[in-house]
């Protein structure tokens, strides 16, 4: 995951962001056409009083991959700030005026992908991620919960159990996802750490404005080192490859 993309999320008009194309990954978004903004009732207010910070504006546009063999369209809508003035001094000591805007993205439709969703990773896993994903620029707080929601998902393609035995010998239910993870960990440790880290983070997104963007930001490379242990195995895997060829003494493609 490249976090320091994703750690920013505003633009300006003289340094747009490259977002990845979450169709391809290999190309980069770049605005089909010139953005469209619209001053709204405080803008005009704003702008009445020359207000030196930002014209408050509403934003939409749409955004096509750059890979030719590509080229999905991205539709992008937020808030802007227009007309930001700032003063610089140039070196004959003469101040100059310069006015820039601020773009606050709130939604893109499809959304994009924050980190990679391999084709192996379940359906309703997938699905719960990307909805995460889609809050990222607008809402924290369900981001974090839709990652929760990806958490018990994931441990249901685990096979974690859902109950243990009591020293009764009855079935006890967890009804506490921490306990279910907790149970987890005596099978693998390690994966039941991340699952906890995770867990900690999600549950952030119950307290309104507690969860922040670096919060989030953790939660996906977290998620992203868990989706690979799950499901794709990539260490395993190797780690079976090398003992094959060690023990053949030859490539795999030599019978």
């Amino acid at each position: 995951m490249n976090r320091e993309l994703w750690k920013n999320r505003t633009f300006t008009n003289e340094n747009p962001i490259n977002y990845p194309c979450p169709k391809c990954s290999v190309g980069f978004l770049t605005p089909k056409k010139p953005i469209v903004t619209e001053i709204t009732p405080s803008g005009t207010e704003m702008e009445y009083f020359g207000y030196p910070n930002g014209i408050e504006h509403i934003f939409s546009g749409t955004l096509i991959c750059k890979n030719k063999d590509c080229k999905e369209l991205v539709s992008i809508s937020g808030q802007c700030l227009r007309d930001i003035q700032s003063g610089k001094e140039l070196p004959s000591g003469e101040m100059v005026e310069h006015r820039f805007s601020t773009y606050y993205p709130k939604f893109f439709f499809p959304n994009l992908k924050i980190i990679a969703l391999p084709k192996e990773v379940s359906e309703n896993v997938a699905e719960q991620i990307n909805l995460s994903f889609s809050h990222y620029y607008n809402d924290l707080s369900s981001c974090a919960n839709r990652i929760r929601n990806g958490i018990e998902l994931i441990l249901d393609d685990l096979n974690a159990p859902k109950w243990r035995k009591t020293n009764a010998g009855n079935k006890q239910v967890f009804k506490i996802l921490h306990n279910r993870i907790e149970h987890y960990g005596k099978r693998n440790k390690n994966m039941a750490d991340h699952l906890l880290a995770l867990k900690i983070i999600g549950n952030e997104g119950s307290h309104i404005g507690l969860v922040k963007s670096d919060d989030i930001l953790d939660a996906y490379e977290i998620l992203e080192q868990l989706i690979e242990f799950t499901y794709i195995k990539k260490k395993e895997r190797i780690t079976e490859l090398v003992k094959e060829i060690l023990s053949r003494k030859k490539p795999r493609s030599k019978e």
